[in-house]
């Protein structure tokens, strides 16, 4: 019995923490890209929570307890929840021709509570329009610590909005910002044009 619980205890040391850990928290993601004139000017995220983590929020912040959140709910939302994550840029990731833009700040926030589950959902403006025919234009959501895990929907998970001049969204796997010691693939939503 020694031999086994030693056994136990050096094959659990030698696994990477990487492979130990798990989500706590689970995000359906859509992302809608904005257009004007045929350039990328910013994007919209919506995040769909799990139950579990959706009912600690409306614990939280349902002060009327009608089970949704009103306008000055959703305001204490944003200020319960964007100071801490933007601690981790909001999970948010944009690259233009493959470089990082940086930590971007949520133009506009709102939550409310849809099919039962809470949803955020963020608007970003870029630093300046990006010409997806001249640059690559990409975007990822994900946590780098892996609390939360972040997929984009099954159903509807991109949209465009504005004029796009012909060019597409696509979702691929992003194997280039693997994270968590290279076990997790971020998706990456990029802009594909004629």
């Amino acid at each position: 019995m020694r031999v086994l619980a030693w056994l136990v205890a050096v094959m659990s040391a030698a696994i990477p923490q990487a492979a130990m850990a798990h989500p706590h928290v689970f995000i359906d993601n859509r992302v809608t890209l904005l257009f004007a004139d045929g350039a990328v000017t910013g994007f919209r995220t919506e995040w769909r929570f799990d139950e579990i983590f959706s009912a600690d929020l409306l614990a939280q912040y349902d002060a009327d307890g009608d089970g949704v959140f009103n306008a000055a709910e959703s305001d204490q939302v944003r200020d319960g929840t964007l100071p801490n994550l933007k601690g981790f840029r909001y999970f948010t990731y944009a690259y233009v021709g493959g470089e990082d833009l940086g930590q971007l700040e949520p133009a506009a926030f709102k939550a409310d509570i849809v099919d039962g589950v809470a949803r955020f959902r963020f608007t970003y403006a870029l630093p300046s329009p990006v010409d997806p025919r001249k640059s690559k234009f990409g975007v990822s959501i994900y946590d780098h610590e892996y609390y939360v895990e972040v997929l984009m929907a099954a159903t509807e998970p991109l949209a465009i909005d504005g004029d796009a001049g012909g060019c597409q969204a696509t979702v691929a796997d992003d194997p280039e910002h693997a994270y968590y010691e290279g076990f997790v693939i971020p998706q990456m939503v990029a802009v594909g044009c004629p």
